[in-house]
């Protein structure tokens, strides 16, 4: 099976092997495997990435109740960078929830402590919200195929 992050490499050679305790070598590795990790709905690895300061206000359950009904269907990174122990990702991520669709585009921030990556904080950018694709384009659930022969209902 290939990646829930859109890598175009198998679940188990890509995201898996880090939601499973390994540590991202970078923050986009970072932010790929909790992208996954949201889809496979471990919350406990998406809770662990969270920088000690953030994490403090978190808990399992609402991290569950916030995402459990949502689907998430396809991550595109536009850059990241890292420097030091800071990193930035930017992404649109699109999930759907019931039969509406959705993208966050988000501007995230990481930092690196003891050897390891965490995500800190997110800024939302322009394209994100609710939205309706048209059935020409591409299918937002990532299939590369024309919505109207896809997922359209």
């Amino acid at each position: 099976m290939y990646c829930y992050c859109c890598s175009n490499r198998l679940f188990s050679d890509c995201c898996e092997p880090i939601i499973k305790n390994t540590s991202a070598l970078d923050p986009e590795q970072l932010m790929r495997s909790r992208f996954s990790a949201y889809a496979v709905k471990n919350y406990a690895y998406v809770l662990a990435t969270y920088a000690p300061e953030q994490r403090r206000s978190l808990t399992l359950s609402t991290l569950r109740e916030s995402t459990d009904n949502t689907r998430w269907l396809k991550l595109d990174v536009l850059g990241s960078a890292e420097r030091d122990a800071v990193g930035i990702v930017e992404f649109i991520a699109t999930y759907a929830l019931d039969t509406d669709y959705f993208r966050i585009h988000e501007l995230s921030s990481f930092i690196k402590q003891d050897a390891h990556w965490y995500y800190t904080t997110g800024v939302m950018q322009n394209k994100s919200g609710k939205f309706t694709p048209n059935r020409n384009d591409e299918c937002p659930c990532g299939s590369a195929v024309k919505y109207k022969k896809c997922c359209r209902k």
